[in-house]
């Protein structure tokens, strides 16, 4: 699967689960998509969802795994409903694909 297919799919995931659980906003981080600067939010670890079923979970945790390293943070945009990787530092960027 392409690095492309697999966001596209992390992204459905997240858009039919309602994800993430918890539902902060990461205040004065940009969205590298939109602009929009209160809308990010980041994307729980598989291991705290709590709410998924276990196939469900498995399936966040592949996708997850893909897509995140050690050093990664995703998040999301609940405007233009991207993912991001979310630096140390409270940069959004887009994920290289």
């Amino acid at each position: 699967m392409k690095p492309s297919d697999v966001i596209e799919k992390f992204r459905q995931v997240i858009i039919y689960h309602g994800l993430p659980q918890t539902d902060m906003a990461l205040y004065g981080v940009t969205c590298p998509y939109c602009g929009k600067s209160d809308r990010l939010r980041k994307l729980d670890p598989p291991g705290s969802l709590t709410s998924l079923s276990e196939r469900d979970v498995s399936v966040y945790r592949d996708l997850y795994d893909r897509l995140a390293d050690g050093e990664t943070r995703l998040g999301v945009c609940k405007f233009c409903l991207n993912i991001v990787d979310i630096a140390q530092n409270g940069v959004a960027t887009p994920l290289q694909t």
